[in-house]
């Protein structure tokens, strides 16, 4: 080995090193930044999907329809206002992921929609006094079985309302998932329970700047 080989081969071994080390350090940034925006807890579908055209009655009495999904974010949650834990429970998570966006100044806010599956007995006013206990900004809606039934149907949600007992009252089992809709109107991201007002908040934010930036 000659005297100029041997000086170039430590500098050249230097240049070699200097070069990964700053590749390694991109591809560090580049996974924790990832890690920063994913989604983890909920379920980002790989095609939003587009809900049928259905009629129901928001809780002011005005009539409410699937094409009012449109032109924003909304959180979806479906049960009924005689439900003793899980509804109520949704609902103050809810109410606490849109005050985790308002706090860390995410503007547009997401609109909340509850539907009611027990049209029976949540009646529109009933529906307003109930949500507004959560939030002002909450929205109820319910109205016919068959529009209940097909805007569930859609959105793969399940609900089975029990036989009554000699008072009248009666049980309902229904899904306990939250969804997103897109500002297109579709179904775009689940989660199922337990949810969490942090995980909501932070992966809502995840799902829109990747959305937003693929124009989606």
């Amino acid at each position: 080995m000659n005297l100029r080989t041997a000086l170039l081969l430590p500098l050249l071994a230097a240049l070699v090193a200097g070069v990964t080390a700053a590749v390694v350090t991109l591809w560090w940034s580049g996974q924790d930044g990832d890690r920063r925006a994913s989604v983890e807890v909920g379920t980002v579908l790989p095609e939003a999907r587009p809900l049928p055209p259905v009629t129901l009655t928001a809780d002011n009495g005005a009539t409410w329809t699937t094409a009012d999904f449109e032109g924003n974010w909304q959180f979806v949650f479906f049960g009924f206002t005689h439900c003793p834990d899980v509804c109520p429970m949704t609902l103050a998570d809810l109410a606490g992921t849109l005050q985790n966006l308002e706090d860390t100044d995410t503007r547009p806010l997401p609109e909340v929609v509850f539907v009611s599956v027990d049209p029976g007995r949540d009646t529109p006013d009933i529906l307003e006094t109930y949500v507004g206990h959560f939030h002002d900004a909450f929205v109820g809606v319910t109205g016919e079985r068959e529009a209940i039934d097909t805007l569930t149907a859609s959105l793969g949600i399940s609900y089975t309302l029990h036989e009554p007992d000699a008072q009248g009252d009666y049980a309902v089992d229904h899904s306990a998932a939250i969804l997103l809709i897109d500002p297109q109107g579709a179904l775009r991201a689940v989660w199922s329970p337990p949810h969490g007002r942090q995980v909501l908040a932070d992966e809502f934010r995840a799902i829109r700047a990747r959305f937003s930036e693929s124009g989606g």
